[in-house]
C-alpha cells in the first residue's frame, strides 16, 4: 500500500479536521472521498441506522462486523479508524440505546449492545 504525505501548517489541519467532523468521517476518509468522489457505507449514521432497522437487542452484544454482515468489506487499518469514530460517536449520544459493553472475548473489537426506545 502506498503511503503519500501531506503536510499542512496548524490553521489548515484544524480546517481539515472541522471538515470531516462535520461530516463524520476520518481525515483520511473524507481526503478520500473529496480526491476520488468515493462514499463509504462505514459510517456511525449508517451503522445506526442498520442497528436500529435489524435485530440487535440483545444481552450478548454484537461488534460492528456483525452489524454489516456480507458487506464487512473494510480493511483492517480503515476498520480500526471506524471503529474509533463509531465509539466516540455513541459515546456521545446515549439517547440512541448503543452501550459500549466490552471488548470481546480477545480483546480486539469493541461489543456493544443496543435497546430500543420507545
Amino acid at each position: 500500500m502506498a503511503v503519500v504525505k501531506l503536510t499542512l501548517n496548524d490553521e489548515y489541519y484544524q480546517r481539515l479536521k472541522e471538515m470531516a467532523d462535520a461530516e463524520n468521517k476520518s481525515i483520511q476518509d473524507y481526503i478520500r472521498d473529496k480526491i476520488f468522489n468515493l462514499s463509504t457505507i462505514f459510517t456511525p449514521e449508517e451503522a445506526i441506522r442498520r442497528i436500529q432497522n435489524g435485530n440487535f437487542e440483545s444481552s450478548e452484544g454484537f461488534t460492528l462486523p456483525d452489524v454489516y454482515g456480507d458487506d464487512w468489506t473494510i480493511e483492517r487499518g480503515p476498520a480500526g479508524v471506524f471503529g474509533k469514530k463509531f465509539y466516540n460517536y455513541v459515546i456521545k449520544k446515549p439517547e440512541l440505546g448503543i452501550r459500549f459493553k466490552d471488548m470481546g472475548k480477545y480483546g480486539r473489537r469493541a461489543v456493544y449492545t443496543y435497546s430500543k426506545k420507545d
